[in-house]
């Protein structure tokens, strides 16, 4: 069965929080606000812009563009103090006001059925995972230059030679044929409960440098809970990943697996260091 929208004229009939992870990237972030805001599902999700920073430009470009949105636009940001991105999202998940928390990095560009396909497949329990197709370097740069979110096409896909070009496919299937899978987490496109953030203290904190591992950590974690399950939302919620040199090296992210390693080793799911202190 396939839900129908609501319109939303208030925070009390919100059906979807966009969370966005953000830092010192406004070219991204335009791209990724304009494509929030072309939006099927347009009037029916806030967005939150989850800075690990307090740049003085960010607040200017809000104000500058906020106007001109068809969504309510939140910030939450705190001083650059290092890698902080999972204080970040939990201080984005106390400021949510709808149950449905989607999540987005600042590099990535939603497909405009993304937010709708998500809130379509909501249900009690179920995590959701979309997949990302990986833009060129050239074609990064030309949508950066033009701002033209309607240039990822499967035509200009392939001219331009990205990677994964079968993840950006949209075929929207019927709810009830989606099947349960076991589930491998990206951060830069999932959406998950508020219940279930709340089950598991929300992101884990200890992650303070920069690897990946904090979003396998919230997928472990998630796992530990009995009613939980997760849905593959491929070819349906799909983002386009803007090409970026990597923000970690290998050396980083060994580290982090090996932390989160030690952490799966104990078994906790509710972590210490998370929304609840």
């Amino acid at each position: 069965m396939i839900n129908s929208l609501k319109s939303c004229s208030n925070n009390h009939n919100m059906q979807a929080s966009v969370i966005i992870s953000y830092y010192k990237n406004l070219a991204q972030l335009q791209l990724l606000l304009r494509a929030l805001n072309m939006q099927s599902a347009l009037g029916c999700f806030e967005v939150i812009i989850s800075e690990d920073d307090d740049a003085p430009q960010t607040i200017a470009f809000m104000n500058e563009l906020k106007y001109g949105l068809g969504f309510p636009l939140i910030h939450v940001s705190h001083p650059d103090q290092g890698f902080r991105k999972c204080k970040a999202l939990n201080n984005a998940i106390r400021a949510a006001n709808a149950e449905l928390l989607i999540f987005f990095d600042g590099d990535c560009i939603p497909h405009k059925k993304c937010v709708q396909q998500y809130i379509k497949a909501q249900s009690q329990g179920a995590v959701l995972y979309g997949r990302r197709v990986m833009l060129s370097e050239n074609f990064s740069s030309l949508l950066i230059k033009t701002k033209n979110i309607k240039l990822p096409s499967l035509l200009n896909l392939f001219k331009y030679r990205c990677r994964r070009i079968e993840d950006g496919i949209y075929f929207p299937v019927p709810r009830f044929l989606l099947k349960k899978t076991e589930g491998i987490l990206l951060g830069c496109n999932m959406a998950i409960n508020k219940k279930e953030l709340l089950a598991i203290n929300g992101f884990d904190e200890d992650y303070n440098f920069s690897g990946g591992g904090e979003d396998s950590d919230i997928e472990w974690r998630l796992k530990k809970l009995p009613y939980v399950y997760f849905k593959s939302m491929r070819f349906r919620a799909i983002v386009y990943h803007i090409n970026h040199p990597t923000r970690f090296t290998v050396e980083q992210e060994k580290k982090n697996n090996a932390f989160m390693s030690a952490k799966i080793t104990l078994g906790k799911f509710y972590c210490k260091n998370g929304l609840q202190k």
